[in-house]
Formats: C-alpha cells, sequence, structure tokens
C-alpha cells in the first residue's frame, strides 16, 4: 500500500480523524501578553492585539517545523507504547 491508503485506512478506525490535535488560540496569545506587559497590557489597542496575532503567524510559519515536532513526538510516543 501507498502511505496515502494507509492513513486513509487509519481515518477509518477513529471516529473524528479530523480533529485537531494542538491549536494555538488568540486568548493563549493574550496570556501571554498579559504574562509579559502585566498591567499595561490594558493599554493595548485592538490593532495591537492583531498586530501580535500577524507577528505568531508570521513567526510559526517561517520557524515551526511541524515534522521535526511530529517526529520528536513519534519517537516519545514510541518508547512510551514499548513499555
Amino acid at each position: 500500500m501507498v502511505p496515502e491508503e494507509i492513513v486513509t485506512t487509519l481515518c477509518g478506525k477513529l471516529p473524528d480523524p479530523s480533529e485537531v490535535v494542538y491549536v494555538v488560540t488568540m486568548r493563549d496569545l493574550l496570556a501571554a501578553i498579559v504574562r509579559r506587559l502585566r498591567e499595561d497590557s490594558l493599554r493595548l489597542t485592538v490593532e495591537d492585539l492583531h498586530l501580535a496575532r500577524d507577528e505568531v503567524q508570521a513567526v510559526f510559519g517561517h520557524y515551526l517545523d511541524e515534522h521535526e515536532l511530529l517526529n520528536l513526538a513519534l519517537d516519545q510516543w514510541e518508547i512510551v507504547r514499548h513499555l
């Protein structure tokens, strides 16, 4: 079987293969801003918050290598699975 056929077969074993595994929300970003700026964060405008969102998206797009992270997670998964 080719990889895509295997993926399709495995998807059939799950109730919702489109389930989100990890996500960063605006609330997560706001919490990070508040940890950094504390009370000063109350002075931020909607434009400031949108700019922060845009920068987070840009950084994730440039620096996040999901393949590397998935491989690291799968290495750990294999170890735990065989305990």
